[in-house]
């Protein structure tokens, strides 16, 4: 399961319209509106999935950008107690490990 606090920055016009459609996602819960221009959310959900979720509010008519204030992945075991997910760093983020070169 990943847990990620964030910041949708949105356009003063458009913020109450972008809340409600968020308000309505299964897995966000919205906390308000910080200085007229950012909805505050929690989103919650397995973690192969918050990428997809980020990418749905991206295209919401209105928002300008998502900031993440914090992120945290929890190990996703099955009923017969294996790892769901691989949690590994490199694969997650799509990283190389670089060389060192000293």
């Amino acid at each position: 399961m990943a847990i990620s606090g964030i910041l949708i920055h949105c356009l003063t016009d458009d913020l109450t319209a972008v809340e409600r459609k968020v308000q309505t996602m299964e897995e966000i819960t919205t906390y308000g509106v910080h200085d007229d221009a950012y909805v505050v959310a929690v989103v919650e959900s397995p973690s192969d999935r918050i990428e997809r979720v980020i990418k749905i509010i991206e295209k919401i008519e209105g928002v300008l950008t998502i900031y993440t204030t914090y992120l945290t992945i929890e190990d996703e075991i099955d009923e017969d107690g294996n790892l769901t997910t691989n949690l590994s760093a490199t694969e997650h983020m799509k990283m190389e490990p670089k060389e060192d070169n000293r």
